[in-house]
């Protein structure tokens, strides 16, 4: 077993390195998730991609309040200078940032992290929740899906190997969107869009939504209900899958780092499932499984 002295030191073995408190695995892959998915401009993304390198080489660096403090600022100097059109992950990173400061700055960082960690997932899912189902006026319908498919090329592969869209109907269905941006009385969406991809667009609202209110549930349920594992599930269950998709891998390892970091000491096979999920999220970032799926059909 590897020798600790202190609530904050590192295991000196580097072979048991996962068998370290859950705080610094957390925290390092916060860091790594910065160096594979820089932030900002410039002027912030500059000095944060060498404070994350810096904390991944070096302890001292990484243990730091100074370190953390200092990424905080950035991140909210992000905010500030892309303000209104910011990130809903911006935000959530400064956060971060600034619960890494402050629990590393008190007597106990891994309880004060974990609590920060269960507090920030589940309210960022239960806001995102209220948003969808009772704030928004195009969600639930399925009309933002429905657009986004057609009208972002992000979401080109899905639309054509689930939605039964060609590349020539999406060029005239963001045509003819472009043409009617200012008509008052638009096309029908039927004229648009095949019957398949208004199923696959139900299916994601649907789905997105369900899996962001278990999300937030489970972890904003009192510890006396011990969803440990459940939560885990359902907070891996939904980078997993939604990363496949949606095109923002940086907003799954930070919250995949933030899960870890809520893992009890005892919860080894936790810690392991995230770090696959974490991998399996970058995979998703550059393997287009789609394409790779249409080889087999």
């Amino acid at each position: 077993m590897p020798v600790t002295d202190t609530a904050t030191s590192e295991p000196t073995s580097a072979s048991s390195w996962l068998d370290a408190q859950g705080i610094w695995i957390a925290l390092r892959l916060t860091l790594l998730g910065v160096l594979l998915a820089p932030i900002g401009e410039w002027s912030v993304r500059a000095p944060a991609l060498l404070l994350a390198g810096a904390g991944l080489i070096h302890a001292g660096v990484l243990r730091s309040p100074v370190t953390w403090l200092t990424l905080a600022l950035l991140g909210g100097w992000r905010v500030v200078a892309d303000w209104p059109m910011s990130d809903n992950h911006a935000y959530l990173l400064a956060y971060w940032f600034l619960a890494a400061m402050l629990a590393l700055s008190g007597p106990l960082p891994r309880v004060d992290l974990a609590r920060a960690a269960r507090l920030l997932i589940g309210i960022s899912f239960a806001f995102a929740v209220l948003w969808k189902s009772v704030l928004s006026v195009d969600y639930v319908d399925g009309r933002f899906f429905r657009h986004l498919l057609i009208t972002d090329d992000r979401f080109e592969e899905p639309a054509i190997h689930l939605g039964g869209m060609t590349s020539a109907d999406l060029e005239a269905a963001r045509a003819l969107i472009e043409t009617n941006r200012h008509v008052v009385d638009k096309p029908a969406p039927a004229t648009l869009e095949t019957p398949a991809l208004r199923t696959v667009a139900s299916f994601a609202t649907w789905f997105t939504l369900l899996m962001e209110l278990a999300v937030a549930v489970l972890f904003l349920l009192p510890a006396q209900f011990r969803t440990g594992r459940l939560r885990d599930f359902a907070l891996m269950g939904f980078c997993a899958t939604t990363y496949m998709i949606a095109p923002v891998p940086g907003y799954g390892w930070l919250l995949l780092a933030m899960g870890i970091a809520q893992c009890p000491e005892a919860a080894r096979p936790a810690r392991w499932a995230y770090l696959a999920c974490f991998g399996l999220v970058l995979l998703h970032d550059h393997v287009p499984w789609f394409g790779v799926a249409s080889w087999f059909q």
